[in-house]
C-alpha cells in the first residue's frame, strides 16, 4: 500500500504544481503574447491616429495590467489585459471604418492644420492658410543693434 499512494503523491505534485500557477501562465499568455502583440500592431497601422480614445484606453488597461501583475495580482491583471485586447480590436475597426470613409484623423488641438467647422467636422488647412512664419531681417519689433544710441551722451549729466 505505501508505494501506490508514494505513486499517487509523486503523480499529484506536478497538477498541484501546474494548479498553483495558473495565475501567470494566463498572464502571460493574455499580456506578454496578446495585448503586447495587438498594441504593438495597431500602432505599427497607424491606427492610433484614428482611433486615439480606443488606442488609448487600450495602452493604459495594458499598463494597468503589467502593474497589477507586479503585485502578484494575476487575476486582475488577467482582466485588465482581456480589456486591454478588446479595446485595440476596436481601435482596428474604429480605424477601418474612418479609413473606408475617408475621415481626416481626430482633431489634434497642437496640429495648426487642422481645424473644426461650424457644423463640427475636422477640416485640414492649406499650407498657404496656416504658415505664419516671416522671413528672416523682417522683425520689425527689435531695434537695429548697431552701435550706440544717437542721443546717448558720453560723460556725466548736465
Amino acid at each position: 500500500m505505501t508505494g501506490v499512494s508514494r505513486l499517487l503523491a509523486l503523480s499529484a505534485l506536478p497538477w498541484l504544481a501546474l494548479c498553483s500557477a495558473c495565475g501567470p501562465v494566463t498572464y502571460v499568455s493574455r499580456v506578454t503574447f496578446g495585448s503586447t502583440g495587438e498594441i504593438a500592431e495597431v500602432k505599427a497601422s497607424k491606427s492610433d491616429q484614428m482611433s486615439p480614445y480606443e488606442y488609448t484606453a487600450a495602452v493604459e488597461y495594458h499598463r494597468r495590467a503589467k502593474e497589477l501583475a507586479g503585485y502578484a495580482r494575476f487575476h486582475d491583471a488577467n482582466n485588465f489585459a482581456k480589456k486591454a485586447r478588446e479595446l485595440a480590436a476596436a481601435a482596428k475597426t474604429v480605424a477601418q471604418k474612418r479609413n473606408k470613409n475617408r475621415a481626416l484623423p481626430i482633431f489634434d488641438p497642437n496640429d495648426p492644420s487642422l481645424f473644426i467647422t461650424r457644423d463640427g467636422l475636422v477640416k485640414r488647412k492649406s499650407s498657404l492658410e496656416f504658415d505664419t512664419e516671416k522671413p528672416p531681417m523682417l522683425d520689425a519689433e527689435k531695434p537695429p543693434l548697431t552701435g550706440p544710441a544717437p542721443n546717448a551722451q558720453k560723460g556725466g549729466t548736465k
